[in-house]
């Protein structure tokens, strides 16, 4: 596993010690009695926080958490592993806390900001399949403030509410997830960055094969992890192999393909909209018809009159 650092909770010779290290549902009943909900991500989840006290003690997680700041810029100010830093923290800039290290917060500024937290399974799994290499000896490395433009636009497009209610939402954003941690490999931790990757290129018959569980699969939901195992690719590879095939990243052709297959449906049967949107694997009716005005500038009714 991800190695982890001594905190303030324990010493350099002890280590972390299970009973010490808390969940994010634990952490999170002992700021509020009602924590906002959390939205599911392989391997982790997002939680959007607003309001907490300026000034938290956060114990050792048993997971790694990434916090990105919103609300506006603000001073944190972070107490722990021996030491105080503090930092001029700019909107949508990214704190990284590995797992078991707990420290106390002081917040000067608007207190806003979303975590995804992460177990560190999750993390070594990336580490093995992208980078062929033993997690055992990288370390995560914490970060206050820090600027990444690519963490940010990926935490960003992950928390979007305009994902919710989507049949692709969970792709689209286990996705995202694979290249945030990719980059947080490559840029806060130990790995040495020029460590070869591995690539992979889609043959012809394993993109057909890819395309035909799409189609025959509109009506179900379609995951990742599937995709990877029709491929016989790791779920990165998978990602990266299938935007360079098609120049679009997975969720995105799915989308796709479902507004074809419902596009198709609309010109060639009597069926009713509805039936069409669950045909083609949309959440609701309504959901069908935001993704369809939005790709075609015509809801679904308006497009079959049209024709």
């Amino acid at each position: 596993m991800i190695a982890l650092r001594p905190t303030p909770f324990m010493t350099a010779s002890e280590g972390p010690s299970a009973d010490l290290l808390h969940s994010p549902e634990q952490w999170a009943a002992r700021i509020t009695t009602t924590p906002p909900a959390t939205q599911a991500v392989d391997g982790g989840l997002l939680r959007r926080w607003a309001g907490t006290g300026a000034v938290m003690q956060q114990p050792p997680l048993d997971h790694h958490y990434l916090a990105l700041h919103l609300g506006g810029a603000k001073r944190v100010t972070r107490r722990g592993d021996g030491a105080v830093r503090q930092s001029d923290v700019a909107l949508h800039s990214v704190t990284l806390v590995p797992a078991g290290a707990g420290y106390l917060w002081q917040t000067e500024g608007p207190v806003e900001y979303a975590h995804l937290y992460v177990t560190p399974r999750r993390l070594d799994r990336t580490i093995r399949d992208v980078f062929d290499r033993e997690p055992d000896a990288i370390s995560l490395t914490p970060e206050l403030g820090w600027h990444d433009p690519l963490v940010s636009a990926l935490l960003q497009a992950m928390l979007d509410p305009a994902l919710d209610g989507s049949p692709d939402a969970r792709l689209a954003r286990d996705s995202w997830l694979e290249a945030l941690l990719t980059r947080l490999v490559l840029r806060a931790t130990t790995l040495d960055a020029a460590s070869p990757r591995a690539r992979n290129v889609l043959a012809p018959r394993t993109l057909a094969r890819l395309k035909a569980y799409i189609t025959d699969n509109l009506g179900e939901t379609v995951t990742l992890d599937d995709l990877a195992g029709v491929a016989g690719l790791s779920r990165y590879h998978l990602c990266r192999s299938f935007r360079d095939a098609t120049g679009l990243p997975p969720h995105a052709w799915l989308t796709r393909a479902r507004l074809d297959a419902a596009r198709r449906l609309l010109r060639g049967s009597d069926l009713p909209v509805h039936v069409i949107a669950s045909r083609c694997g949309f959440a609701s009716p309504n959901q069908f018809a935001t993704s369809f005005r939005k790709a075609m500038g015509v809801t679904p009714t308006q497009y079959r009159r049209s024709i």
